[in-house]
């Protein structure tokens, strides 16, 4: 899978970075605790088509620094792990699936406007806005995340779904990887949150979503969100 790179044509303004940086460093700001403890909420899971997806939101995944390096250009990055695992009573429980989402965020001066981009397996798509409370929301969003093909999931087994994430800041061209290294931003880690115990519901037509089979006409659609049962 190709990785996001922004072209020099557009990075931000070299000594409006170093200005912003040398303030971070001389302001007082850097200190070694966040300011704030993101944690990942409202986990939600269903199917979709022939997937498991799941939703979620980040809060407090932006504080002032954050947002201040992202008005003066710098990208920005957070990671989320999404794993679908089965419940196991007498071992540990086994990784049925796992999913890598990444959200980008760069402020393009000249443009006014924010360009947006997330990336993952089967999750590809860019957004441009003028919005700072849209950004916000995208950057804070997981919707409709595919986590496991249906076939996987067994009727009689209980799973859950788990998430966490972070704020990647390792992708910052030279030499503001080194000039951010005192600032605490790679600090930003959530703790795993995950569902309860969930089964799917044995009523879908797994085997037909699992291979791909046309429709018959006058068939019943299947390609909506269904909740598990708890």
């Amino acid at each position: 899978m190709k990785r996001t790179i922004f072209s020099k044509n557009k990075r931000p303004d070299l000594i409006s970075l170093l200005v912003f940086a040398f303030f971070l460093l001389t302001a007082g700001l850097v200190s070694p605790v966040a300011a704030v403890s993101p944690d990942v909420v409202n986990i939600g899971v269903g199917t979709k088509g022939k997937y498991v997806v799941m939703n979620a939101r980040l809060v407090d995944g932006f504080d002032e620094k954050i947002l201040e390096a992202i008005e003066n250009g710098v990208p920005m990055g957070f990671t989320f792990e999404v794993e679908l695992r089965k419940a196991n009573t007498l071992w540990a429980d086994s990784l049925v699936s796992s999913n890598k989402v990444r959200h980008r965020v760069q402020f393009d001066s000249l443009k006014k406007a924010y360009r947006f981009s997330e990336f993952g397996k089967n999750i590809r798509r860019n957004i441009i806005t003028r919005k700072e409370s849209r950004y916000q929301k995208l950057m804070l969003t997981l919707k409709d995340i595919p986590v496991a093909p249906i076939y996987k999931l067994d009727p009689d087994e209980k799973y859950y779904v788990r998430v966490k994430a972070d704020l990647e800041t390792d992708r910052f061209w030279f030499p503001f990887n080194y000039i951010f290294f005192f600032v605490p931003f790679s600090a930003f880690e959530t703790s795993w949150a995950q569902t309860s115990p969930l089964a799917i519901d044995p009523d879908l037509e797994l085997s037909k979503q699992a291979s791909g089979s046309k429709k018959k006409k006058g068939a019943i659609s299947r390609d909506v969100i269904r909740s598990f049962n708890k």
